[in-house]
Parts: C-alpha cells; structure tokens; sequence
C-alpha cells in the first residue's frame, strides 16, 4: 500500500494497513484509515476543526458529557463552570480541552503522545490540570490513553469522541454489547435512574442498530480493560475494550453538514460514537469521579479492528 499523505498540521502514524492522522487541536482524531478507506468522520483540513463543535474526533475534557447547571460543590466550595449548552457544562466547556491546541510531545512511526496544561480556573475547573493523550497503532487496531494529574480535587473524565462511519450510515451498521443496565435521561440528556436493558437499548445478542436517535449511557458489568461493545459495517469490525464503566452511545442525531468532509458525508445519523467514559453528570450523582493530588487519573481504550475482508 502506497503510504496516505498527511496534510500540513496533521501527524500520521502507521502500522500494517492501519494510518491514523492526529492534529493537535483538541489532540484529534482526524482520520483512521483501513488501507486508503476511512473508518471515521473528519474535516479535509485541519483548520477546519476551529469552527466544529461537534467534537469530531476530540479528546473531550476535563469532564466530557455534561454537568448539570454548570455546576460543582465540594467541602463547601461551589465551582461555576462554563455553560455551553443551555445551562450545562457540556465537554469542559466552550474552549474544553477539544478546542485547545495541545503540545506533541513525541512522534514514532507508530505512536504519539500529546500533553496540555490547563490551568487554575480553566473554563471554570478547580485547580491545575495535567493531561497527556497516547495514541498507537499495533496493526492489529488503536492503542488510546488518556492520564492526567491535578493540584487540586477535581472531577475527570477525558473521553475520545470519534464519529465511526464503516461503510453506511449508523441505522444500518451492527452493534454488540453486554451491557446489561442503561441509564434512562430526562429531556437534558441527564442520567435519572438505571435500569436493566430491554427492547431496542438490548445488544446482549448483536443487532442492526436501526433508529439514528440514540443517545444513551449503558453499562457494562466487571472492572478492568474489557469488551464494551463491537461494532460491524461492510469494512470493519471494530471490537472495542476499556477500563471505564459505561460507554455512551450517540447515533450522530444532531450533527450539521459539512461541505469540506473527510470521509463519508457529515449529516444526521451517518456515524456512531462509542464513547467509554465516566457517567454524565457523575459528581452530582455521586460517583467515584473527583481525582486528588497525588492520584493519576487514566483511562485505557483499546479498538481492535477486523477488516471485512478477513473477517471470520
């Protein structure tokens, strides 16, 4: 295979028939690659990404999903975060790590590492942030980590907001999980209450996904890098691992075209996010999410990746 060409800006890394193209801002995906084919959602030129708020591709942070009313309290303290979506904080904010430019701090044929500083107050958030973002191609998928450290408690849920297109639009793409419970969510996309899956939101068996308006946390029982859901279309399979405790599924029901696209069209549900993650809303539910000084936050995530054509 002739070796794909990045544009000015991007940073390609490769490994059998896999090439992934990585931006520094908001330490993006912009492209994965099978052969010349792309797996995923892009804008053909990186500047491009200044004006999408749809975070494709991003690393999403400090907190990505949303924070109800914009709002932290902890030990008496209140945190006012940015509201940028309503009243919610959604994917740390308006200028949330997706939108900032990050500094690459090593390059290989087959990885990269990238790191941010965000400071005491950014976009709202309680103390000094360190994160650093690894990406890395085995040939056999995508290696993708994410770490941070903090001079203050702060809550942390740093998540890759890939758009998954394999070859047709989300409602006819398969999807397998086994996750058991799901988190039913009011009309503001906010966890309420969970319950045991059922119906159209049950992929135990494997199922074509159907419908283009998912939007929904489920969660996958056990702890430790593990299956969280795999997902089929005619190029790939993409079997997906990590050590979170909930991967949110997003059918791309609200995602506005783009004329500069790269890789299949940008419109409503012609992509797949699978976004293993924290819960939304976590610090207000009570969930395990603040991180202290001293302790490293990370979270592993794992794509292996079957091309089609050699799949069982």
């Amino acid at each position: 295979m002739t070796p794909l060409c990045a544009p000015a800006g991007a940073y390609s890394i490769r490994s059998g028939r896999l090439t992934a193209w990585i931006i520094p801002r908001g330490a993006r995906l912009m492209q994965l690659f099978l052969d010349d084919k792309p797996l995923c959602l892009g804008f053909a030129d990186p500047a491009d990404y200044a004006s999408d708020r749809a975070s494709i591709g991003a690393v999403c942070g400090r907190y990505g999903n949303r924070i109800a009313g914009g709002r932290l309290e902890r030990d008496g303290a209140v945190f006012e975060l940015d509201q940028n979506e309503g009243e919610q904080c959604l994917h740390g904010g308006t200028n949330g790590f997706g939108h900032q430019t990050w500094a690459v701090v090593s390059h290989d044929v087959d990885s990269i590492r990238l790191r941010l500083d965000s400071p005491d107050g950014d976009q709202g958030w309680p103390g000094r942030c360190v994160a650093e973002v690894s990406y890395r191609l085995t040939g056999a998928g995508l290696e993708w980590e994410a770490t941070a450290d903090v001079d203050r408690p702060c809550p942390l849920n740093l998540i890759q907001h890939a758009y998954w297109n394999l070859g047709v639009p989300a409602d006819a793409m398969t999807l397998q999980s086994p996750a058991s419970e799901y988190w039913v969510s009011d009309a503001n996309n906010l966890p309420l209450l969970r319950e045991a899956v059922s119906g159209d939101l049950d992929f135990r068996q494997g199922r074509v996904l159907g419908r283009h308006d998912h939007d929904v946390a489920l969660m996958v029982p056990g702890t430790g890098v593990r299956h969280m859901a795999t997902l089929s279309g005619p190029l790939a399979r993409l079997a997906i691992h990590s050590d979170q405790p909930s991967v949110q599924l997003y059918s791309a029901g609200h995602l506005r075209a783009s004329e500069r696209a790269l890789g299949a069209p940008h419109h409503v549900g012609n992509a797949v996010c699978l976004e293993t993650q924290q819960l939304p809303n976590g610090p207000a539910l009570g969930e395990d999410v603040w991180i202290e000084p001293g302790q490293t936050y990370r979270h592993q995530l794992h794509i292996h990746i079957t091309p089609q054509d050699s799949a069982a």
